[in-house]
């Protein structure tokens, strides 16, 4: 980004963002090694969550499929057998993923006196074994309602909830949340397709108004604003709940601010209101640097006055630089020369005749960075592209 700051002007400045409490994850094996212990902590008894949360096209549903393979085989071992039920939030109703009739049938979400939500009229089903449970996921996750995009050729259109029940009471939710779109998503999209999208975008707005009062700490948390905020309502009040957010984010550039937009709002619910503030670092295109005296530190000056035959002793004050003494005439030098005004005049000739050196050697240097290969660019590299690239095998 380009920006005018001080006694520099307009400068390019590459803008560096932190997060607290994000940890980088970089591989498919990453995904389930830094997320375990939400298995863990649902096979020893406690309510783990996760839900994956990120623009469309992001990673979201592939993450939740590198999750459906690794936990079953800690699920069962842990707890014999698994419960598991998963439905779909889709526009403002819900509809069962495991039902055995060719339709989905409608799920209905009920609070409890205790405040708990339960999903009435899903189809549970047992699994004794690791692979009955992932056959059990992977079907679940192709019914779901899918269709094209302008980044994904089949990106979710709903948020899907699967909820695996150990034998011993411990429950591991994972919610995979369909993804917010914006105009270059939309582009093609039917009427139909844009009131899913605004419905989708206003879902997941919801939630991040919940997590942005839950973070400032408010008297009222808005979760019965939308059927996503009331299913997490639990991962977000339980005292026993233990909750994490995976953020999918695109590597791609022009996907800067939804990445940014989702960092911002996923640390949220770890009490963040704001994250740290962005640190910008001056970009400076590569050239010649210049040298000569007046680039010297106070070392590198007085290792130089050691090395000259001036004809009487010579002592540089501690501290001074190079830029300091050219600033010195002959007679202002000879006191640094034992008061010897021959040896002030040698000195200050010997720096001159150094600077001249220096001015020459970067005057070259110029011409030849100047006659040198040009830094490519994006836009170089479109006007060489052809116009109809054709693939090679």
């Amino acid at each position: 980004r380009e920006k005018v700051k001080p006694n520099l002007g307009r400068v390019k400045a590459l803008r560096h963002h932190a997060f607290d409490q994000v940890q980088p994850i970089g591989t498919d094996e990453g995904v389930y090694s830094e997320l375990r212990y939400l298995v863990r902590e649902a096979a020893a008894g406690r309510r783990s969550t996760l839900f994956c949360y990120g623009m469309t096209g992001s990673g979201k549903t592939y993450s939740t499929n590198l999750m459906f393979e690794a936990a079953p085989e800690e699920l069962v071992a842990a707890g014999g057998s698994v419960e598991l039920i998963a439905y779909e939030l889709a526009s403002k109703r819900c509809f069962d993923l495991l039902g055995g009739d060719g339709d989905k049938r409608e799920v209905h979400l009920r609070v409890a006196e205790s405040g708990a939500t339960h999903a009435l009229g899903t189809t549970a089903r047992v699994a004794a074994s690791a692979q009955e449970l992932r056959d059990s996921l992977g079907e679940a996750s192709a019914r779901r309602e899918t269709a094209a995009t302008g980044t994904n050729a089949s990106s979710s259109r709903s948020h899907a909830v699967y909820q695996m029940t150990m034998h011993g009471g411990g429950t591991l939710t994972i919610i995979d949340l369909a993804g917010n779109e914006g105009t270059i998503e939309t582009a093609y999209h039917t009427k139909d397709q844009m009131r899913e999208a605004a419905e989708i975008n206003s879902s997941l707005m919801a939630l991040r108004t919940c997590l942005a009062a839950r973070a400032r700490g408010a008297a009222y948390v808005p979760y019965r604003e939308s059927l996503l905020t009331r299913v997490l309502r639990d991962a977000f009040t339980m005292e026993d709940a233990l909750t994490a957010v995976l953020c999918c984010v695109s590597p791609a550039c022009s996907h800067l601010e939804r990445t940014l937009s989702t960092l911002r709002s996923a640390v949220q619910l770890t009490g963040q209101t704001r994250p740290a503030a962005p640190v910008d670092e001056v970009v400076r295109e590569a050239g010649v640097v210049k040298g000569g005296p007046s680039t010297w530190d106070a070392e590198a000056l007085a290792t130089w006055v050691s090395q000259q035959d001036l004809g009487a002793p010579a002592a540089v004050p501690e501290g001074m630089n190079g830029r300091q003494i050219m600033k010195l005439t002959a007679a202002r030098l000879a006191p640094l020369c034992n008061n010897d005004k021959a040896a002030g005049k040698v000195l200050f000739d010997a720096l001159r005749v150094a600077a001249k050196e220096a001015a020459a050697r970067d005057r070259e240097a110029r011409l030849a960075f100047k006659a040198g290969p040009k830094p490519g660019s994006s836009l170089s590299f479109s006007k060489a592209a052809p116009a109809k690239p054709v693939a090679r095998r």
